[in-house]
């Protein structure tokens, strides 16, 4: 037999055959072959839970070797059913970027990510439309905290609620908070608060 470094490597295949042995043997003959494709299936289902978790891989940094590996870790993502499964579950929150690609973004049903200052709504079915807001309906306007102060919050509204909308600010406890509201235009209002804080701007 050659030596093995002597043989032609290649990309492999599902049906590729690989040579190993059983560790607690209770076999006569505990050598055996083990499929590409079986071994895939292997990691993925032993390593990550059941076969409706879908599997997240992610370059992990050895701080000791400083070498960087693909590895699989555990997943966010849940399908309802395997086989035929038609819905993914988000265990935790999802963030949609990717402002500089005009097919990126959040769709509805028919495609579309709709336009500034749209909700998107259910048609009442399985459905979801982008749809303008109602007038006089409340515009919520979540935000996160800033790195400086006097922290300032950059609003741009349908102008649905008015020209010059009632603004309430709440944090992340739920608590009020008092902050200078500025009118730039009918559709753009600034919020400048001392400190910096996470919460939501509601428009009405």
């Amino acid at each position: 037999m050659a030596i093995i470094y002597t043989y032609n490597t290649a990309l492999p295949e599902a049906n590729d055959i690989l040579l190993g042995t059983e560790k607690s043997a209770t076999l006569r003959n505990p050598t055996k072959n083990f499929k590409i494709g079986d071994l895939a299936k292997f990691i993925i289902d032993s390593t990550n839970g059941t076969s409706l978790t879908l599997p997240l891989f992610f370059d992990v940094t050895d701080p000791a070797t400083g070498v960087t590996s693909t590895t699989l870790v555990d997943s966010i993502l849940t399908q309802d059913a395997n086989p035929g499964g038609a819905i993914v579950t988000v265990g935790g929150r999802m963030r949609v970027t990717g402002e500089l690609d005009v097919d990126a973004g959040l769709k509805d049903s028919a495609g579309s990510t709709g336009l500034t200052g749209q909700l998107l709504s259910s048609t009442g079915g399985a459905a979801t439309l982008w749809v303008n807001p109602s007038a006089g309906a409340t515009a919520v306007f979540p935000f996160v905290a800033g790195n400086v102060a006097p922290f300032i919050i950059t609003i741009n509204h349908t102008g649905a609620q008015g020209s010059f909308p009632s603004v309430t600010v709440v944090d992340g406890n739920n608590i009020v908070v008092i902050g200078e509201v500025t009118y730039i235009t009918t559709t753009q209002l600034t919020l400048t608060f001392t400190a910096t804080f996470s919460g939501t701007a509601y428009l009405n």
